[in-house]
């Protein structure tokens, strides 16, 4: 297309939705927004046009906080999560063997042993206990813990009696397993499939995670691959859990893919009791979970960044890890002074109010994980205890002490979709304890489509506006006033990156200079 002129709209101008407003892009950008009168003057001969008749336009949602090549991988491996016991996951693993030559890996993900009845963990002596010759490895749904049978450890070498290997543990048996499973030609394709189911559900752009010490790791060149054949939909801004070889600052590359960061794993998962906490878990007062790093090694860690202009993003899920966070980063501000791009916090699961007024002072940008309300409404409260749960899953309060949030699925933890993610902030389902913590529909999308952007520091995306980036989502109907269940059904019409459209199309119009077009696609399927 010449161009493409969208009217009959109903569109987001950054904090509500607004009818009688157009757009007109051309090229990468978008070169007018506004009333439909001024914008369509500006319409050159031979420009597309999208009649619409009240859907929602928004700007294209970035997932500021995906493992993506995890997620693409995962998804044609054995999939735990319908298992609601122990014996029914044992269950998909024997069967799942009976498909796979005996020296092939039985790789199974998404298990969660506090949906099952009786809740008893996993642990290598059940997997055993079904006598295959497979070497097996089960992840847990939050992705910090992994279980192997007596084949794998023995052949990866890794000495542990129960089979339960939490965080870095895995990493050896992961790369095993991942080197028998996928070559670099299948590892594209899951790539190619997954960026497409994400330009389906409206998703532009995402922030991929990597994290090569669990087996999750993040590479560029899969990405500029899509990218040459013409199959990346998303724009890549990628963070690493190790200092790149050689040094890049952050930002360094293009539009489409550029490396963001320093990812700094602090903690570990609450479901997992991994996560760092300042006291013993109330259903397991043996433990207090558990910091992955010294708070010198952590300091060391972000001196260095600073010194390359590297942005970091820290997980830190637990109050302690939190407290290891923000003590580090003061003693580096003190030092060097506020990075030009500000240092990243993802999660804050458990969250002190004591916490949030530092963070404010710090200037962190923090990200938050909405659908961890409904996932983790019945494990949290037994984990944290009733005074630890006052502190934890406080977006609003996050949003209002600290200023602009982004927003994440943490897939495959969660679903990809925004949709699901939007839903959530509005109704923190599964969690009527605080209530005052919702959002508005209003109050969320900026979480999803300009503050994550902002906190890469780029001010031309995630907005309708004249010279921004032309990555937006064509809704399947006006989603004003929605609640959250109501947007889960919510479908997208297209989807247009960088002015191409992603999904939805081709856009073909009629003959004439200012021709109405028509989106060639069917109904549009929801993503679950």
């Amino acid at each position: 297309m010449k161009g493409l002129f969208i009217t009959g709209g109903t569109l987001w101008s950054g904090s509500a939705f607004l009818r009688g407003h157009a757009l007109l892009v051309c090229g990468e950008r978008i070169v007018a927004a506004g009333p439909e009168e001024s914008v369509r003057a500006a319409v050159p001969p031979g420009t597309t046009e999208l009649r619409l008749s009240g859907e929602s336009v928004l700007p294209g949602f970035v997932d500021a906080h995906i493992h993506l090549t995890t997620w693409a991988k995962q998804r044609s491996l054995l999939d735990l999560g319908g298992a609601r016991s122990l014996d029914e996951a044992l269950d998909m693993v024997r069967e799942e063997a009976r498909r796979t030559p005996p020296d092939g890996w039985i790789r199974g993900w998404n298990y969660n042993e506090t949906l099952w009845s009786g809740r008893r963990s996993l642990k290598g002596p059940d997997l055993d206990s079904l006598a295959i010759p497979n070497p097996a490895l089960l992840q847990r749904v939050c992705t910090h813990i992994n279980v192997a049978n007596r084949r794998a450890l023995d052949l990866t070498g890794i000495d542990s009696s129960d089979g339960v290997l939490e965080e870095r543990d895995a990493v050896h048996a992961l790369r095993a397993m991942e080197k028998s499973v996928f070559s670099r030609r299948a590892l594209l394709e899951a790539l190619k499939t997954a960026c497409a189911e994400l330009a389906s559900m409206g998703v532009t752009c995402v922030h991929p995670c990597g994290a090569d010490d669990y087996g999750m790791e993040e590479d560029l060149s899969l990405y500029e691959e899509l990218r040459a054949a013409g199959d990346l939909p998303v724009r890549v801004f990628s963070y690493h859990d190790a200092p790149s070889y050689p040094a890049m600052p952050s930002g360094f590359g293009g539009d489409w893919i550029r490396y963001q960061g320093l990812k700094i794993y602090l903690d570990g998962s609450l479901g997992g009791r991994t996560a760092a906490l300042s006291a013993p878990y109330s259903d397991a007062p043996s433990t207090c979970g558990q910091l992955n790093w010294t708070i010198t090694h952590v300091t060391d860690m972000l001196r260095t960044a600073r010194e390359r202009g590297v942005q970091t993003l820290l997980h830190a899920i637990g109050d302690r890890a939190l407290d290891q966070a923000i003590s580090c980063i003061s003693t580096v501000d003190a030092e060097f002074g506020p990075a030009r791009l500000r240092d990243r916090v993802n999660h804050l699961i458990v969250c002190r109010p004591d916490q949030r007024a530092r963070l404010a002072e710090l200037g962190v940008f923090c990200d938050i994980q909405p659908s961890f309300v409904p996932s983790d409404a019945a494990m949290a409260p037994p984990r944290l205890g009733p005074d630890r749960m006052k502190w934890a899953y406080r977006w609003r309060s996050i949003m209002t002490e600290c200023g602009p949030v982004s927003a994440s699925s943490d897939a495959p933890v969660e679903s990809a979709n925004p949709m699901h993610s939007l839903g959530a902030l509005l109704d923190r389902p599964g969690m009527p304890h605080s209530p005052e913590e919702r959002l508005s529909l209003e109050e969320a999308i900026p979480m999803f489509t300009e503050n994550p952007y902002r906190a890469v520091g780029r001010s031309d995306g995630g907005r309708l506006t004249e010279g921004c980036l032309a990555d937006l989502a064509v809704l399947d109907r006006d989603i004003r006033g929605l609640t959250g269940p109501e947007l889960k059904d919510v479908g997208v019409m297209c989807t247009i990156a960088g002015g191409r459209t992603t999904h939805g199309g081709p856009l073909e119009a009629t003959d004439g200079p200012t021709s109405e077009a028509r989106v060639i696609c069917p109904r549009p399927r929801v993503a679950r």
